[in-house]
């Protein structure tokens, strides 16, 4: 092999190492950001946690109320924790599916959280029979002792407006590629619709995530 020929090889070789130490280094990137929004989603709101409060494991749930599989995927969870008590939810709604409703109602429910009164408005709004709007959310949201005047013009606020935000931020970041998505004992969870069907297939998921917690424990 020619001198010219040895240093093109050289250079190409140098190059491929740099390239492949840059993807790496892409690689480890992603790997961190998804793993720092997973850990920060899975930090309680007040107002905003279903299930049992002081459960070892947590679950995050992701939901857009204007989502056409996030009832069924939420149907599936509710029955499970029936069958998991040491389970605690958190819920986290986010604006995505319809650009005049679902960031107006996901900040109703964000803001009604102040009354303790979140929980129970979605649980109401996940077993209504068609997608809400906001004057169904406002409905409901009276019938169980929300004040509305209160919770709307606390909707506005900027503490609500970055809480959803953050919400949406840590599905992308996670690496999700869309809703409705679950966080479970650290790893998501986003099943096709068969699988958001299947309470026996989210109870497996949520006994590997009580054995990664048992064996991170020493358990």
């Amino acid at each position: 092999m020619g001198k010219p020929a040895k240093i093109f090889l050289r250079v190409l070789l140098v190059t491929l190492g740099i390239l492949l130490l840059g993807f790496g280094g892409l690689a480890g990137f992603a790997t961190y950001t998804s793993n720092s929004a997973i850990s920060s989603a899975e930090a309680p709101v007040d107002g905003m946690v279903m299930g049992n409060p002081e459960g070892s494991l947590t679950i995050v749930e992701f939901v857009d109320y204007r989502c056409h599989y996030c009832p069924i995927m939420n149907a599936t969870l509710t029955e499970a924790l029936d069958q998991e008590p040491n389970v605690k939810v958190i819920i986290r709604p986010v604006g995505w599916v319809d650009e005049n409703l679902s960031k107006p109602i996901a900040s109703f429910v964000l803001a009604a959280a102040k009354q303790g009164k979140a929980v129970e408005l979605h649980k109401r709004l996940m077993s209504l029979a068609s997608l809400p709007d906001l004057d169904i959310t406002r409905s409901i949201a009276q019938s169980i002792g929300v004040d509305v005047d209160r919770a709307e013009q606390d909707a506005k606020g900027d503490d609500i407006a970055a809480l959803l935000q953050d919400n949406q931020d840590y599905v992308l970041n996670a690496g999700f590629q869309g809703i409705p998505a679950l966080v479970i004992g650290g790893w998501r969870y986003q099943p096709d619709e068969e699988g958001m069907r299947s309470v026996n297939g989210l109870r497996i998921k949520i006994a590997d995530g009580q054995e990664r917690l048992n064996k991170g424990k020493g358990n």
